[in-house]
């Protein structure tokens, strides 16, 4: 048992998921099963962790945003752009994908901290969203466990 490859394991899968299986399996010599079940409940940790401090952070931000723009409206002078080109390309894909596509690239290409936090501020009204991530982290734990037990030259 090497409690310090399970850790870094762990931490990896709650940051940038899909990196986290090849550390597991290639870097560190952990089983499929073993690597399988650190990045689920890595990545389910992350997932919890970000979804819901993105939560706590998009509503301070709100919060705050509205005292400004009521200050800047008081004082008549001009208001800030809203909308930039990030936005544009988040609203944009958020349209296209819904919240399965986002789940689903949130646990696979975007990291979980920046998945997790564009989900939440878009779908925190629903209560399945961080069950629907839940399931495709899951899913691509499985997906990439088998991959790089595949695959053992990469990530070494």
């Amino acid at each position: 048992m090497n409690w310090n490859a399970y850790i870094i394991v762990f931490l990896t899968a709650s940051t940038k998921f899909l990196a986290s299986a090849f550390v597991g399996i290639n870097g560190f010599g952990l089983t499929t099963l073993e690597t399988f079940i650190i990045i689920c409940f890595g990545g389910i940790t992350g997932t919890t962790v970000f979804y819901f401090l993105g939560n706590k952070l998009i509503s301070i931000s709100q919060k705050k945003r509205l005292k400004k723009y009521k200050k800047l409206l008081s004082e008549g002078k001009p208001t800030p752009k809203i909308m930039t080109k990030t936005n544009k390309l988040i609203v944009k894909t958020k349209h296209i994908f819904g919240i399965w596509g986002l789940a689903f690239l949130t646990a696979s290409f975007i990291s979980i901290p920046i998945g997790s936090i564009i989900c939440a501020k878009f779908y925190r009204h629903k209560k399945t969203t961080v069950f629907i991530i839940f399931l495709f982290v899951i899913i691509n734990s499985i997906l990439l466990s088998l991959l790089a037990s595949s695959f053992p030259s990469l990530g070494k």
